[in-house]
């Protein structure tokens, strides 16, 4: 009984983390000037995308690259780095605030740079100043889905105390 309970508590404060997370990212994005400056670049992309598909079908379809774009780095950056770290954090029955913070962070702030590695791109491991503020963006992203995830399932874990039978 305490496996099931353990599993649905880490399902439901997961899930919550990842919905935190995916709020946290637009809002951050916001206050940052370059990333500002991206997200009302890829808005006008859109916007000339919806116009031209009245007039065309084939914007629709790079509408929809578009979309996969963005939902594609959402995963990437709000999604995976947590799933991996609660997943390594409970096969190993950790239950430190660095692990899914500093983890989550570290990983969602690599996103880009796992990316390029992964398609073999020549510029895996060079940065210019505005992916280092995308980095940073996304590793407060990564760390604040952590520190959720950690307050609501990584404190006291299985600890009889802490979840009572």
């Amino acid at each position: 009984m305490n496996g099931l309970r353990r599993t649905l508590v880490v399902c439901f404060s997961a899930v919550v983390a990842i919905g935190a997370a995916l709020v946290f990212l637009p809002i951050a994005a916001a206050f940052d000037p370059a990333l500002r400056r991206t997200g009302a670049a890829f808005a006008d992309y859109l916007l000339y995308l919806l116009a031209r598909s009245s007039i065309d079908d084939g914007s629709a379809l790079a509408g929809a690259e578009l979309a996969r774009f963005v939902w594609t780095a959402a995963v990437a950056v709000c999604v995976a780095p947590l799933a991996l770290v609660v997943a390594v954090g409970e096969v190993a029955r950790v239950r430190s605030a660095l692990w899914y913070i500093g983890g989550t962070g570290l990983i969602a702030a690599a996103a880009p740079w796992i990316a390029r590695a992964a398609f073999q791109t020549s510029r895996a491991v060079s940065a210019s100043p505005e992916e280092l503020r995308f980095a940073l963006v996304f590793f407060l992203t990564g760390a604040f889905a952590g520190w959720i995830y950690w307050l609501l399932a990584g404190r006291g874990g299985s600890d009889p105390k802490i979840i009572p039978n």
